[in-house]
């Protein structure tokens, strides 16, 4: 995030990606870094392209006589300020609501788990780990294939 200052006699609106980003004279406007780049040429060593679009360079116009509108521009990158109370709300969910509650699986038909573990059996070997996301065609049960009709 930039925080840019316009120093010229004039105020300058410039735009990125649909969007007008205007700088009033001698007043601090904020800006990504995105935009910034695209407006301002922040990064590029060769800012001709920058200083065309806007007319500060061209027909009539040098490079240094555009650098010279450039360079009343005041370029402060900024880091983001966070709101911790609202970051966290965020990331935790309100503190009013508490924790998910936790849902616990309904019995299976006459009261009894039905897992192979609570049967007294073993687990298959692929759900020891915990869960599955994805397993290969042949760790599947059957080897993966299907049978066909």
């Amino acid at each position: 995030m930039f925080k840019i200052t316009n120093r010229n006699k004039e105020s300058f609106t410039g735009r990125f990606n649909g969007t007008d980003y205007e700088f009033p004279v001698n007043k601090p406007a904020m800006c990504d870094d995105e935009a910034a780049a695209h407006i301002f040429g922040i990064g590029q060593t060769d800012k001709t392209s920058v200083l065309a679009r806007h007319g500060w360079a061209g027909v009539g116009k040098t490079y240094a006589d555009g650098m010279l509108i450039l360079d009343q521009f005041k370029f402060e990158h900024i880091q983001p300020q966070f709101d911790a109370p609202l970051a966290h709300e965020i990331a935790y969910g309100r503190e009013d609501h508490g924790p998910a509650p936790v849902v616990e699986k309904p019995a299976a038909k006459g009261g009894a788990d039905e897992s192979p573990k609570a049967a007294g059996g073993d687990e298959p070997e692929w759900m020891k780990d915990g869960p599955v996301v994805h397993r290969p065609a042949d760790q599947r049960p059957g080897g993966g294939r299907q049978a066909r009709a």
